[in-house]
């Protein structure tokens, strides 16, 4: 039986760990042994059960952070194929151990086209037998990290079809949430943390306000990083918002708050190919405002049930005259029933069209077939 490494950063939720979580699912059919490393957080393993419940080949999954320790358990294991995404240790390892005489065949999978980000891989771009892009940015690959293969493999999966949300299941959402059960909510769904940049969404929100003649109301629904939720208060605090946001904290799950918006903010200073978040928007018909970002703004169509934040680079916050005038661009059509509700039915076409016909499973298998 061959035997095939996942070495990954982390498991907690995001969206690199939902790529590894169907990378591994994508081998379930094979006669595969899988192992599974990662380097940070050795105590939320928020995705192992799933790890294991949809591959019943993970033969372990260990937290094994530094060089030294996967240095001594690859040359132990001797693995058939590593699948790399982001583990330091591994990382550097794997010269050592060419340097012993190991060479252990390597696909790496990168998530943004940054420089910055590539960078990171310098040390082993020569001990890659493949690069799996999440989607198409060869070229930079190409100038920062040599001639190996590339294949361009979008993270979209199968989901069960969602129907369009209709008022009354807004309504519902809302009273389960505490949220006004009438008027404009929009809002954000999913991990705030500095990368994410809530505080911008807080700034987009009140000039939105200022533009309506009705309050709106700010829902933030998800798990906030403890050293980051002071700037979201100084935020709603310095924003005016405070009355007019709810903030739930962690939920077990976030549909009621997708469900409740009438608009999913996103500013986030980076992404990869385009964040589950926005299709677990868009598929219920909710619209979204999403940063041209990572593989955002290579996707959603601005105008057609999504609009766009043209944000100059992947480090700063949004400029404050991008939200000022994206605020001025949504405030009529928000406040015209007829043309909101338009944008909600290309939401959802657009949203559930995404993952109908997409087989990224298949794409993997193939990208890793020589090793298998």
């Amino acid at each position: 039986m061959k035997h095939v490494v996942f070495a990954h950063r982390k498991l907690s939720f995001g969206g690199g760990e939902r790529v590894l979580l169907e990378q591994v699912a994508a081998l379930a059919d094979l006669p595969v042994r899988v192992s599974v490393l990662f380097r940070k957080e050795p105590e939320k393993r928020d995705i192992e059960a799933e790890l294991r419940e949809r591959n019943p080949n993970v033969a372990e999954v260990l937290h094994l952070p530094g060089a030294v320790g996967a240095f001594r358990w690859l040359w132990r294991t001797r693995p058939d194929l590593l699948v790399l995404c982001n583990h330091k240790g591994v990382q550097r390892a794997l010269p050592w151990l060419a340097r012993c005489g190991l060479r252990i065949p390597c696909v790496l999978t990168l998530h943004e086209h940054y420089e910055r980000h590539l960078r990171k891989y310098r040390g082993v771009r020569n001990l890659v037998d493949r690069w799996i892009c999440t989607y198409d940015f060869t070229a930079a690959v190409r100038t920062h990290l040599g001639q190996a293969p590339c294949s361009i493999i979008h993270p979209l999966y199968p989901r069960v079809e969602v129907a369009l949300v209709d008022a009354d299941a807004r309504r519902a959402a809302r009273r389960a949430l505490g949220v006004p059960e009438d008027g404009v909510v929009v809002g954000y769904a999913g991990q705030m943390d500095a990368r994410k940049a809530t505080s911008d969404v807080i700034r987009f929100a009140a000039r939105l306000n200022k533009q309506l003649a009705t309050p709106i109301h700010l829902l933030l629904a998800g798990r906030e990083d403890p050293g980051y939720a002071q700037e979201i208060r100084a935020a709603l605090e310095g924003e005016h918002m405070v009355d007019h946001c709810t903030r739930t904290g962690p939920l077990k799950d976030l549909t009621p708050a997708f469900t409740a918006l009438d608009l999913y903010v996103m500013t986030s200073r980076n992404e990869g190919f385009f964040p589950i978040a926005l299709i677990e928007a868009l598929e219920r018909g909710v619209p979204v405002l999403a940063p041209t970002v990572g593989g955002i703004g290579t996707v959603l169509q601005d105008g057609e049930g999504g609009f766009l934040l043209r944000k100059p680079d992947d480090r700063g916050p949004v400029p404050e005259p991008l939200l000022a005038a994206a605020a001025a661009r949504l405030a009529p059509l928000l406040a015209g029933a007829e043309a909101w509700e338009a944008q909600r039915a290309k939401a959802h076409a657009f949203g559930t069209s995404l993952t109908r016909d997409y087989d990224a499973a298949a794409r993997f298998r193939e990208a890793v077939a020589p090793w298998l």
